[in-house]
This record gives C-alpha cells, structure tokens and sequence, in this order.
C-alpha cells in the first residue's frame, strides 16, 4: 500500500519543479507535516517565526528539527531528523546551510527579518505552491476529511446542546471536547471560537456566561486519523428562530459554490460573496486537509490563484449575522458537497 505522506511529499517536489522552487520552508505546524509527513516538528523558542521543515529540490525527504525522532516517516533517512536548536542563532545558521546549496528561489511560509537576513536570498510566499500540492487529493484522502468532518459536525452538536443561559463558553469547548474523544479524535484543531452575533462579531472568552437571547456562532474542530475536520453554526441560546437568517446564509452559500469549479480564482469567490451579501468573520473561505490549509479566501486580498480539481474547500460566508461552515470538493464540472448543511 503506498505511503499517503510520501505521496504528498512527491506532490510538493513536483509542485517545486514546475514553480522553480529550490528550496522550501515552513513554520506552521500542519502545513510542515503535510509537506514532510513528521508530526510534531518545531524549532523550540521559534515563537512560530522559525521554519521547523526545510524541502530541498530534489531531496529523497525534507528535512525535520523535531523532538520526536520516532515520528518521522519511516522512509526519511535518520541524518534528516536534527534534534531542536534551543539556540535561534545557531537555528537560523543551520536554516542556512540547508538552503544555501539549493538553486531556483526559496518559498517560505514566515518572513521574518530574522530569517530574511539569515537566507540572504529573497523569499517568495508559500501558498501558492502548497496549495497546488494539496490539491490533487486520492479518494482514500477525501474520504479521510469527510470521516473527520463527520467526527467535528457531531461533536459541534454536542457543544450547542451546552449552550444554556448562564452557561460559560467553557462549558461549550467541554462538550465538544467529550464528544471529540468519543469518536476516537485524539487533538483539537484549535482552541476553538465562539462569537456573540450583531452588527459586529464580539469574540468571547472561556469565562463568559451566556444570556437568554444570545446569539452566538461556533466554530471547533479536531484531528481525526491524521486529517482535519471542522464544523461551524449559529445559535440562539435560550431558544429561538433563526430559520430566516439560516435560509439567507444558505442562499448565499449556493451561490458562492457554484463558483467553486476549477480555473475559478480567489476574485471570482470574492466577486460572488459581495454579490450574494456576504461577509466574513475570519475566512470566506480556506482549504482542509491534515490542517486548515491553502488556499486561503479572503475579502481583504488581491489573490488571484485558480482553484485545481481536488481541492477541499470550506466555505464560511456570514449572511445576516448567521456564519456555518460547510465543506465542498472542487471537482471537474460541478462540486460535489462533502457533509450536510448545518
């Protein structure tokens, strides 16, 4: 059976290939274990601003600084697990030699100057070229993402069933947290945000107490077999009806999937949502794989990348002050929607 993490890792180095990319850094956690299949790589003291995977051209693997050598992929070459340099000099002068062989630009994921002046090559961003690696997703991955957005839908349920007055937020996170473990997830995807509605969204702390009449939007997620799910809704607490502003975000949903084909651009999403009377608390919109990953929609951006066949895709239009989620596959023709609407 072949290897899903190595056949991401071919992914990128083709993606490199065809970008000019000669060598390839990454600091955030989920994107470095896509592109390296290592979990748990980090440079300690990095703050996140240090890469903790470098790619090389060519290379058989990328290579990792990690404190976890036992969860490297078994086809990475030992000499390509390097203990964490608690030293950032030393970090940024080993970051270095690793890129300073490499021909073709160097893509990175963080931009510090720090690292710039380390490099002493130009960086160029990242996301482009992830997201075309990411892609082409097997079936045996899409079906991955639908089992752990299965997981998450269900334990977001959980989590709106704790949304009583008087309630804090915590209690929330607790419920999806007990319902997360019951589907055999072992991690959040994050910490998880929870919103009061209106005019404008107000993010609310783990102490918050929750009042009758409340409207509040969720959005948890988790990691299910090594992929991502995430689930979002809006709801009254206390009770109450949302069934129109529900109809409004779903109109609006529709619309903006129906731009979701290949050869669509970020433009062509943004130009959808502003038509349909949609905004974004967050994303608009943003890939889903082993992590929340490229590409990322946004409203406030000039990006104009093409969506590939293959493409997971989580839409998060906010209509009326009602925001959800819901999770589509970029196919040839039309897409194809991976979970129910909330």
């Amino acid at each position: 059976m072949t290897d899903p993490a190595r056949e991401r890792y071919a992914r990128v180095q083709a993606a490199m290939a065809r970008r000019g990319v000669g060598a390839l850094l990454l600091a955030t956690p989920h994107l470095a274990a896509f592109a390296s299949g290592a979990r748990r790589v980090q440079v300690a003291g990095g703050g996140g601003t240090l890469p903790s995977v470098v790619v090389v051209a060519g290379a058989p693997s990328a290579v990792v600084f990690t404190a976890d050598p036992d969860g490297a992929p078994s086809w990475m070459p030992s000499a390509a697990v390097e203990p964490l340099a608690w030293d950032r000099e030393q970090a940024l002068r080993r970051l270095a030699e690793l890129v300073e062989p490499a021909r073709g630009t160097v893509a990175s994921d963080v931009f510090s100057p720090a690292l710039r002046q380390a490099i002493g090559r130009p960086l160029v961003d990242a996301m482009p070229l992830l997201a075309e690696a990411a892609a082409p997703r097997t079936a045996g991955e899409v079906a991955a993402v639908q089992t752990a957005l299965r997981a998450a839908r269900s334990a977001l349920r959980a989590a709106c069933r704790a949304a009583a007055p008087g309630a804090p937020v915590a209690a929330l996170v607790a419920g999806f947290a007990a319902s997360m473990s019951g589907s055999g997830a072992g991690f959040p995807l994050g910490e998880g945000l929870v919103w009061r509605t209106g005019p404008g969204f107000v993010r609310l702390p783990a102490t918050t107490a929750l009042a009758a009449g409340d409207v509040i939007a969720l959005e948890l997620g988790l990691y299910l077999h090594c992929h991502a799910g995430l689930a979002g809704v809006t709801v009254a607490v206390g009770g109450g009806d949302l069934a129109a502003a529900r109809r409004a975000w779903f109109v609006a949903l529709c619309d903006l999937a129906k731009r979701c084909r290949p050869g669509a651009t970020a433009a062509d999403l943004r130009a959808a949502a502003i038509a349909a009377g949609a905004r974004q608390e967050g994303l608009l919109a943003h890939g889903l794989g082993v992590g929340i990953e490229p590409p990322f929609i946004d409203l406030e951006s000039e990006d104009a990348e093409p969506l590939r066949p293959g493409t997971v895709l989580v839409l998060v239009p906010v209509v009326g002050g009602f925001r959800a989620t819901r999770a589509l596959l970029v196919a040839d023709g039309s897409p194809r929607w991976l979970e129910e609407a909330p």
